[in-house]
Order: structure tokens, then sequence, then C-alpha cells
């Protein structure tokens, strides 16, 4: 198989696995209510996943730059199918709640070994002149696999049942764990050289964490999915009904859910559209900085938008913004980082997108509620052009090291 046919199928591998996280969104908070399970609950069993995640992701990076990410994908998938069948025995257990959080445990378990399993193989597959086009791609499918399990597991709960849209999740995941087994890379393309006497287990962590770039990528990713994974996720459907910004009849929900299908377009065109223009680049951090602007602009606009069309401007600035930041930052890491700790830096990576993406709804609806969402938005678009100065050193350092 080709190296670009090897993407594609990786590729469709993270859109499949990441599918079971969105299924159980639009039912549980329904059926949660029609089985007794109380609100607080509700909202910790959805924020369970991510909490698992920021606790194993470590383990995911030794994991990964030991083996490789063939098993441990493979693995993941099948931790997954696991927690959504914990669903499906959830409707009808004698506490359904606790089958609920043991499976949204198990899945977040598993969505770690996929989410930087899938990340670990493209950096090992591609090279520097084809690297930003297939971190995009793999990207871009993992941000769709979420609102692709909003759809299909709504679609499939109104026409047929809650436990159909979850044995449908599982099966999915179940089939993408046996085309990982056959298409994922076995290891890493590089190895590290063996262990010197008295070095220690931790090095290769302390490797990491010493690259000034990766630092700087880990705080600005954290910065970005706090904004965008968390404040804006959490508020924006209490927006739209706090200003009536309604689509085609719709009430707030469907509203929000349309203008965020906007802003997830604006993403995944801008992020193929960026990694096609990084392989044919000698700069990755060209567009780091335009891409940092827009989204604060995008924040400050929706801040101040008052009707339908300045909000959905907002929200394309945003949205290709995000994609314009993640890829470029995402692809010089593979650069930066030794092939040997690829497992252990994205674990980082991805550990700062979860814990950006877990304080946000926090912080954002209490923020909202106390000055508003729109002064809110606003502040947040001013705490996005705090990256302003860690970014210019990401360009000044490509310079140097070009120079």
């Amino acid at each position: 198989m080709t190296r670009t046919r090897r993407s594609w199928a990786i590729a469709a591998i993270a859109f499949t696995g990441g599918v079971g996280g969105g299924v159980v969104f639009p039912i549980l908070p329904m059926v949660g209510v029609q089985l007794g399970i109380g609100g607080a609950m509700i909202g910790l069993i959805l924020s369970a996943n991510r909490i698992a995640r920021l606790l194993f992701n470590p383990a995911t990076g030794a994991l990964l730059d030991r083996f490789g990410a063939r098993w441990p994908v493979a693995a993941g998938l099948l931790l997954e199918t696991v927690g959504t069948g914990a669903y499906s025995v959830a409707l009808s257990a004698d506490r359904p709640a606790l089958w609920f959080l043991l499976g949204r445990i198990i899945w977040g378990l598993g969505s770690s070994l996929l989410l930087v399993g899938v990340l670990a193989a493209i950096m090992s597959i591609s090279e520097n002149a084809s690297r930003g086009g297939m971190t995009a791609r793999v990207r871009t499918a993992i941000s769709l696999g979420f609102p692709g399990g909003l759809v299909i597991g709504g679609l499939v709960a109104d026409l047929v049942s809650d436990n159909a849209a979850f044995l449908v999740a599982s099966g999915l995941s179940l089939g993408a764990a046996g085309a990982a087994a056959c298409v994922m890379p076995a290891r890493a393309k590089r190895r590290r050289p063996p262990r010197a006497h008295g070095e220690s287990r931790w090095a290769a962590w302390g490797e990491v964490l010493s690259l000034g770039t990766l630092r700087i990528i880990f705080a600005a990713n954290a910065l970005l999915f706090f904004a965008v994974s968390g404040v804006l996720l959490a508020t924006v459907s209490l927006a739209v009904d706090a200003r009536h910004l309604l689509l085609f009849g719709l009430g707030a929900q469907g509203s929000a859910g349309l203008l965020m299908a906007v802003l997830m377009g604006a993403r995944a065109s801008a992020s193929l559209a960026c990694g096609r223009h990084l392989d044919r680049s000698v700069s990755r951090t060209r567009l780091l900085l335009p891409a940092m602007a827009g989204v604060a602009f995008g924040f400050v606009l929706l801040g101040l938008a008052t009707h339908l069309a300045l909000a959905i401007l907002g929200l394309l600035c945003i949205g290709a913004g995000a994609g314009g930041l993640t890829i470029p930052m995402l692809t010089l890491l593979g650069d930066v980082a030794p092939a040997h700790i690829h497992g252990r830096a994205l674990s980082v990576y991805q550990w700062s997108s979860d814990l950006g993406g877990a304080l946000g709804p926090i912080l954002g609806l209490l923020v909202g509620r106390w000055i508003g969402y729109g002064p809110s938005y606003i502040a947040v678009g001013l705490l996005i052009l705090l990256m302003a100065l860690p970014l210019r050193r990401l360009a000044a350092d490509e310079r140097a090291r070009h120079a």
C-alpha cells in the first residue's frame, strides 16, 4: 500500500473511531431523564471520557513509542467497542448511571489510544514534503468523527431506537479495529538508540518537555481548545437563544447545531488547504499569526453579533483560523520532535487539548452568566491574542534554523 493510500485509510479509521463519542450526546440527556439519572450525573458521564484521557494520555505516548501504532490503535478501538456496548447494557440495567459512566470511562481510554495513535502513525509514514497534507487529512477526519456521531446517533435513535444507535456505533468501532490491525504501521520508522547505562526511564519525557518549540505548541493548543472546543461549544446554544439568532424556524438547539456545522466546515476546509500549502512551502510557521488573528477576530465579531449574518461571519473566521493554527503546529511538532518520542510528544499535545477542552465549558458558562455571553466571547478573543509573542518566537526560531 502506498503512503498516500495508507494515509487515507488511517483517516477513515480516525473518523469511524470518533463516531462513538458523538453518538451518546443527542441520546443521553433525554434517556438519562427517562431513566431517572440526575442532571449533575449526566454532566459527569459526558465529561468522563475527557477526564479518563487526561489520566491515560501519558501512558498512551509511552506505548506508542515502544510498540508503534498498529496494536495500540486496534486495542483502543476494541475498548471503544466495549464502551459503547456498555451504553446498550445501561438501557435495561438496574443501575443505568453506573453503566453509562463505566462505558464512558472505557471509551475515553480507547479514544486516547486512537486519537494519539493515528497522529503518531501519520508521523511515522510521512516525510517533510508530505507531512502537512497527511496530517491535515487525519486531523480533519478526527474533527469530523464527533459531529458524524451526533448525526448518526440522532438519526438511528429517531428512526429505530436508542439501543440500535449504540449497537451501530459498537459495530463501526469493531470494524475499524480490524482495519487498524491491517493498515496501521507496526513500528515507528526510526527507533531510539539503546538507553545509556544509568539513564532514567523518564529521560524521554524530559526530552519532550525540554524542547521550547513543543512547549509553545502545547500551550497554544490548550488555549485554542479552551476557546473553541470549550467555551464556544458549551455556550453557543445559550447565546443563540439569548440573541434570537435562529435559522430556518428552528429552535435554539437546532440553530446552534447548524451554526457549529458552519464552523466545522470552515475548519475542515482550512485544515486541508493549509496542509497542501505546507507541503509546497519551506515554512511551517508563516500561517500561524494570521490564523491566530482570524480566531481572535472571529470571537470579537461573535461577541458583537446582534444579527445572524455577523454571527456566521464570526464562526467562519474562528473555524478557518482554528484550522490554520492546528495543522502547522502539528506538522511542526512532527518536524522538531525526534521520531523516538513522537508518541510522547503527541500524547502531551492531546493532554493539552483535553485540559483546555475540560476547563473551557466550566469557565465559559460561569463567566457568560456573570457578564453575558457577548462580553465573554470578546474576552476570549483578546485572550487568544496572548499567543502572538510565543508564535512570533516559533517563526524566529524557524528562520534561525534555516539560516
